[in-house]
């Protein structure tokens, strides 16, 4: 019981309360905002807070143990994760569940989960271990096309049940993060644009008629309207919120049902539109001190794969604000993709708060080992020649001794070398006078 109350207040005060309060004030705004934005829906609005409210409670306890997890212990079972993970998307093909053109959902007694999101935390475990293996030969082709090998499966293990190109893009964003943190020369990553852009229009043509429109809307509207309505309505409400909004729950576009998907991929609309640009920029304030805060963890952390990890989890939260943002803005396509700990969803508020668990476990025991070694350091500068039971360890003594001899010895040996002064010599008392001192010699 006294090791229990000992860790417990040791994690009580080194626990990382930044990342921890950002992510509550987030969550607690996004509360507000999807109760409005469920207000005027013919569904009850109470089940979605009710909902999202039991993912927060989830979050946390997953907060907590996500933190207390030493994941640098366990990363001999990396293969193994990475074969239940791959499983784990493919089991949509089976039990997967079509919601929003998508097939990417399970259903248990009701409860919706999508695997993309949770996969994703699986997927920085798995590919931070294989590149901080690579550490060495990060540069190696080999080790490149191992690493890109686990990046296929699992975006193939998307796209083949569920086709979410949203959710394979953010897998393949991670990647490109971890290998630039792991050291990969730049000239691999412009290898990479060049084939990407050589092989775009192969890939083209695996797009389907929605996903190609989604992206030709953003160039011609005309080209496909009912894609690009979504979109105009999201800027529409956003524009009418100007400076400070209409007002909470007095939202035109919001109120009368105008806004599509309002409580979950166009909940930004929604706060653009009831709290105007001051809202927005309030948003757009706490999810980047949230990012940049994971990210400054894995500048800071212990051990080449935490950093790695840690890195995977800010660009994981940093690609989903910024496409919902551009997609709610009209500026990107629709992705289908979250506002981390805004949006509606379950097993995304889950997966986000995990991962910023692991990045606060990853922050605490950093603070305790550094705090550790400060005070070694301190001990031993304060310390004395002695043991802690006042005695001279054995032969100190003699050793001692033997020094305060030898310097002893040296001292006076330095000393007999030293010859006295020449004194300047005198006229004798036959000459009566003082000695004539031969002149200098010259060249001349």
């Amino acid at each position: 019981m006294p090791n229990l109350l000992k860790s417990l207040d040791r994690y009580v005060r080194t626990i990382d309360y930044f990342l921890l309060v950002i992510a509550l004030i987030c969550s607690a705004c996004g509360l507000v905002l999807i109760y409005s934005a469920a207000a005027a829906l013919s569904e009850d609005s109470s089940r979605f807070i009710t909902v999202q409210s039991a993912a927060i409670v989830l979050g946390l306890i997953g907060f907590v143990v996500m933190s207390c997890v030493r994941w640098e212990n366990h990363t001999r079972f990396w293969r193994i994760v990475l074969v239940v993970n791959i499983l784990f998307q493919l089991s949509l093909v089976v039990f997967g569940y079509e919601d929003g053109g998508n097939r990417s959902w399970l259903r248990f007694a009701g409860i919706g989960i999508q695997p993309g999101e949770i996969g994703k935390l699986l997927f920085i475990f798995t590919f931070a271990k294989q590149a901080a293996l690579y550490r060495r030969q990060i540069n190696h082709w080999k080790s490149l096309l191992m690493l890109g090998l686990q990046l296929a499966v699992m975006v193939l293990a998307i796209l083949i049940p569920s086709h979410d190109m949203g959710v394979a893009l953010s897998y393949v964003f991670i990647a490109i993060a971890i290998l630039f943190a792991a050291g990969l020369s730049l000239k691999w990553f412009a290898a990479g644009i060049a084939v990407i852009a050589a092989a775009a229009p192969v890939l083209w043509k695996f797009l389907s008629t929605a996903q190609k429109n989604r992206i030709l809307v953003l160039i011609d509207p005309s080209i496909a309207p009912d894609a690009y309505w979504q979109q105009e309505q999201s800027r529409i409400a956003i524009g009418a919120g100007r400076l400070f909004g209409q007002g909470y729950l007095q939202g035109s576009q919001t109120q009368h049902n105008m806004l599509p998907e309002k409580q979950t991929d166009f909940i930004f609309a929604v706060a653009g539109e009831e709290w105007g640009l001051v809202g927005c920029l309030l948003i757009l304030i706490l999810l980047n001190l949230l990012i940049f805060r994971v990210f400054y963890v894995a500048y800071r952390a212990d051990g080449h794969f935490l950093t790695l990890v840690c890195t995977g989890i800010g660009s994981m939260l940093l690609y989903q604000t910024y496409v919902n943002i551009f997609m709610c803005l009209g500026v990107g396509p629709v992705m289908g993709l979250p506002l981390p700990f805004f949006s509606y969803g379950g097993s995304a508020m889950v997966t986000s708060f995990l991962a910023i668990g692991v990045a606060a476990g990853v922050s605490m025991r950093t603070r305790q080992r550094r705090g550790m070694r400060l005070t070694a350091d301190t001990r031993e500068e304060e310390a004395p020649p002695w043991s802690s039971s006042g005695k001279l360890p054995a032969g100190a003594w003699s050793g001692s001794l033997r020094t305060l001899r030898e310097k002893t010895a040296g001292g006076l040996q330095k000393l007999s070398r030293i010859k006295p002064p020449s004194l300047p010599k005198r006229g004798t008392e036959e000459t009566g006078g003082d000695a004539q001192t031969p002149p200098e010699e010259t060249d001349e």
